[in-house]
């Protein structure tokens, strides 16, 4: 049976809200937490809590959905890939592969109806 036009843009509103709200979450938390000197690697992991920040933000309100799903995707995808490379097990992570398979069908899926790009 095929999805009736109505239930797609249920599923794909909420998919939204909850990929967007969490990105934009975890993206204030690290921001809120972070303290002490400015390094190199402090300033890096600022940049990558600042644009999860902004591109959930975008995709919670549907403004760019494809493009910041896609930035969304590599902000959250690089540690995996990382991990991979330098020989974690595949399913060593398995929230931070659930978020980045969220992510991607948010991105694929598209605003929507209810996007605010409409």
């Amino acid at each position: 049976m095929a999805a009736s036009s109505t239930r797609t843009d249920w599923a794909l509103f909420l998919l939204r809200l909850a990929v967007g709200g969490l990105a934009a979450l975890q993206g204030f938390s690290a921001l809120r937490h972070a303290h002490g000197a400015i390094t190199l690697a402090q300033a890096s992991t600022w940049g990558l809590a600042l644009g999860e920040l902004v591109c959930g933000a975008l995709v919670l309100v549907g403004l760019g959905v494809l493009l910041a799903g896609g930035l969304l995707a590599v902000l959250l995808g690089w540690p995996l890939v990382h991990g991979w490379i330098h020989g974690a097990r595949a399913l060593g992570d398995p929230r931070g592969l659930f978020r980045l398979l969220t992510v991607l069908a948010c991105a694929l899926g598209g605003g929507g109806k209810w996007a605010v790009e409409r």
